[in-house]
């Protein structure tokens, strides 16, 4: 586990660490190997040259998967989201979709995909 990312978390208002922290886990759960980092001011878990971020932004929060399939898969299991190119933002007052979230980050990671 990064301290640069416990740090990240620990500064953030409570809703969101906790969001965060259970994003950093849905990451593990799905791909234990993947290794935490800090780049770009964003925690980012990589498996060889894939990658998948999260971010704490104005009122929302971004879960960058590295490809537009993947986020509009996200984004369709609810009309609350929205999205980037390649990103999933959640609203604070959305539901956070973690079972729409894991096979996408599954996905993002795969080394074959």
């Amino acid at each position: 586990m990064s301290a640069e990312i416990d740090s990240y978390i620990a500064a953030l208002p409570p809703l969101r660490a906790e969001r965060l922290a259970a994003l950093r886990a849905l990451i593990h759960s799905v791909e234990p190997g993947a290794v935490e980092g800090f780049d770009w001011a964003m925690p980012v878990f990589r498996l060889g040259e894939r990658w998948v971020a999260v971010a704490s932004k104005k009122s929302y929060i971004s879960v960058y998967l590295g490809c537009e399939a993947h986020a509009a898969a996200v984004i369709a299991s609810d009309p609350k989201l929205k999205g980037g190119k390649a990103c999933v933002n959640i609203t604070d007052r959305a539901e956070l979709p973690l079972a729409a979230l894991a096979p996408a980050i599954r996905r993002a990671l795969d080394q074959d995909g």
